[in-house]
């Protein structure tokens, strides 16, 4: 993790907002930093070095209001520590079940994993296992891989400008 106690994370790392009806709420790692810079109608919670577990417990835990739709981008850091597919997608899953039950009025979308030069090798598992827990849960699957191109990146080639 970056340095931040669980007590503290997302403390200072989320951006303002309240969703109510017809909002957006995305929830993530460090990767959607930027997301959402200036829409009024959605609201990011971004937890930098959070893995799936964590985002789960984060979830569970937090008033995080009654949007319309929820989009989860979250596996990046867990694939990287432990390049484990099934035992991420294990925690996935879980995630994405709570989140249906916490939020039984919106529209759950799960973000898939953005590719990087550390990780690429696992990019087609991990598309079908994302693919699998979209289809077993009944939630939308939005694969960034399919409009990001390498310019979107920082200079770092992980997060997104």
């Amino acid at each position: 993790m970056t340095g931040n106690s669980w007590g503290e994370v997302g403390r200072r790392d989320t951006v303002p907002g309240d969703p109510k009806g017809g909002e957006c709420l995305v929830l993530g790692d460090s990767i959607i930093w930027n997301v959402g810079i200036g829409c009024s109608d959605m609201k990011v919670e971004c937890f930098p070095g959070i893995g799936t577990e964590q985002l789960h417990r984060v979830t569970e835990n937090r008033g995080l209001g009654n949007p319309d739709t929820v989009a989860i981008h979250v596996g990046t850091n867990d694939l990287r520590r432990t390049g484990n597919v099934d035992y991420v997608m294990g925690d996935v899953y879980d995630l994405v079940n709570t989140s249906k039950s916490k939020f039984s009025t919106s529209t759950v979308v799960l973000s898939g994993v953005l590719r990087s030069r550390d990780i690429m090798a696992l990019h087609w598992s991990r598309k079908q296992q994302y693919e699998w827990v979209a289809q077993m849960l009944g939630v939308t699957l939005v694969d960034p891989n399919s409009w990001a191109d390498d310019w979107d990146f920082g200079r770092d080639g992980l997060h997104i400008n």
